[in-house]
């Protein structure tokens, strides 16, 4: 759905291709000459898939990532042809539609290699491409670091399979723990070096995140990088925002369906969770669980009304949530509340809310709903 007028509907998502595209030529800025990988999955982290893609391609992106097969077949079904990496391992009824789809698979096992070439030869599939993961410390999937020399001569040998890059994951590059990020980029460069001294291969490689992009660099630097939540104008890390320049590319917002008065001593929403200790003004928000607004927000999340900041009261149900309108002049029934993102003046951070609900902002934009439309501009 693209439209530059407010819709009409209970709640909408505003998404800014030119935010997308601006943040994208930062992050190639702070890679100083390697190449922009984008992560693209779980539907561009909530911002939509296809339109979220073709942006990035308009903006000068060569490849994509993206988690799971069905995800690369969406970007072919919609005739996007660039390079597109799955990045986990692909399950052996998945193979055929990825080599029909002409994606890059990630290899996690020499096992994994073998039913990849087997179905290539099958299917009559030459010189298929693939990137092998290695496990630095992530501890999810990939060869060893330890095992990956061997491991990777061994995919080499395989009819059919041609290995261009190699990468890993960091666990730790947000700053939960420096130490152990640097521990997994030296063990990567170790075994990079292996493969390099007693083979003579020299692949592409990639393990630069956004968080490290932004504050591992040029340490971390690979052929290309690997970002994906500072693409949407998210810092991995509040305290990372001197380091790059980011314009937040998602706002999310919700209509006043109905305005009403509780009394001292009333309550309101399931659970009676709130209970009004003085004459309050409430608006009932068309916009619930249903729709990504985390029921944990329930009593601690806020909104933003008329430049106002205000907090939601009682329990977050499944279409409607709550908010107090107290301190909010003549709050009516269509107004706009700002869950995430800009009212005049007002700035209310993804960061901020996730910090509210106990979560990440990752969650937050991942979970807006299917029936929350994205309005893009």
């Amino acid at each position: 759905m693209t439209s530059s007028n407010t819709p009409t509907t209970p709640s909408w998502a505003e998404i800014s291709l030119g935010a997308m595209e601006h943040n994208f030529k930062e992050l190639q800025r702070l890679a100083k000459g390697s190449q922009v990988l984008p992560v693209v999955k779980a539907n561009a982290y909530g911002h939509g898939l296809v339109p979220i893609s073709r942006a990035l391609i308009r903006a000068g992106a060569k490849f994509l990532a993206v988690a799971f097969v069905q995800e690369g077949v969406a970007l072919r079904k919609e005739g996007l042809n660039c390079p597109i990496l799955v990045l986990t391992p692909t399950l052996p009824a998945e193979i055929p539609s990825l080599l029909n789809n002409r994606l890059t698979p990630q290899v996690s096992s020499l096992e994994g290699a073998k039913a990849l070439a087997w179905a290539a030869r099958k299917m009559k599939v030459r010189n298929l491409v693939v990137h092998v993961k290695i496990d630095t410390g992530m501890g999810r999937v990939g060869v060893r670091a330890s095992q990956a020399l061997k491991e990777i001569l061994a995919i080499q040998k395989l009819p059919g399979i041609k290995v261009e890059g190699v990468y890993t994951h960091l666990a730790t590059a947000d700053w939960s723990d420096p130490k152990y990020a640097w521990r997994q980029i030296t063990l990567f460069k170790q075994a990079l070096e292996k493969i390099k001294k007693q083979s003579g291969f020299v692949p592409s490689t990639h393990l630069a995140n956004s968080a490290a992009l932004i504050t591992y660099y040029p340490q971390s630097k690979g052929t290309w990088v690997r970002p994906g939540i500072a693409l949407y104008g998210v810092y991995p890390n509040t305290k990372m925002k001197n380091h790059a320049k980011l314009t937040p590319v998602m706002q999310v917002k919700a209509r006043v369906l109905h305005a009403k008065t509780l009394e001292k001593g009333e309550s309101v929403s399931y659970g009676r969770t709130y209970t009004a200790k003085k004459k309050i003004k409430v608006a009932t928000l068309g916009i619930g669980y249903a729709d990504g607004l985390l029921r944990s927000l329930s009593n601690k999340g806020y909104c933003l009304i008329k430049g106002k900041k205000v907090p939601l009261i009682g329990t977050v149900c499944m279409d409607m949530t709550m908010a107090d309108v107290t301190n909010v002049p003549v709050v009516k029934a269509g107004d706009v509340a700002t869950i995430f993102g800009r009212d005049g003046k007002a700035f209310l951070p993804v960061e901020k809310q996730a910090a509210y609900a106990g979560t990440i902002s990752y969650e937050l934009l991942c979970a807006v709903g299917e029936r929350v439309p994205r309005i893009y501009t």
